[in-house]
């Protein structure tokens, strides 16, 4: 299954094996990347539909109309910080487009209370993922994935 990819964050784009976290660098939750942060807002990176936000406001889950789920995670540490810093624009059952607003964080206040500011974003049921075409237009990379 083709989908189109936005990056979440304009910033740095990795292999997800590249962040600070070994459940993810291990691929335990999925494939995906890792985006070091330039920016204090996230945006949603595929359409779907918000099928769960963390109490913590840290991480979102959206759900492509494939059935794949894509998870993004702000940063590491953020859960014990209970949403401060963090405010969510969607709620769960809202439908999303790709580019719509989901959070904004204050960057400042992260960056001095968590352990790291990595942004994970990774599909979570699929082990095979497959990037067909690559477009890094200076703030947001694109791409077009195969999900397998």
């Amino acid at each position: 299954m083709i989908i189109n990819y936005r990056a979440p964050i304009k910033g740095e784009h990795h292999d997800v094996s590249m962040t600070h976290d070994d459940t993810f660098s291990q691929y335990l939750v999925g494939k995906g990347f890792v985006i070091y942060p330039a920016d204090h807002k996230l945006y949603a990176p595929i359409d779907g539909k918000v099928v769960h936000i963390f109490p913590s406001k840290h991480a979102i889950v959206i759900k492509h109309e494939t059935g794949i789920n894509i998870l993004i995670h702000l940063g590491f540490g953020t859960v014990e910080l209970k949403g401060q810093g963090i405010n969510t624009f969607v709620e769960v059952d809202q439908t999303v487009k790709q580019g719509d607003l989901l959070l904004t964080f204050d960057y400042d206040f992260l960056s001095r209370n968590v352990i790291s500011m990595d942004v994970p974003v990774v599909f979570m049921q699929k082990d095979n993922l497959k990037i067909l075409k690559i477009d890094n237009n200076g703030d947001f990379v694109e791409m077009i994935l195969d999900i397998m």
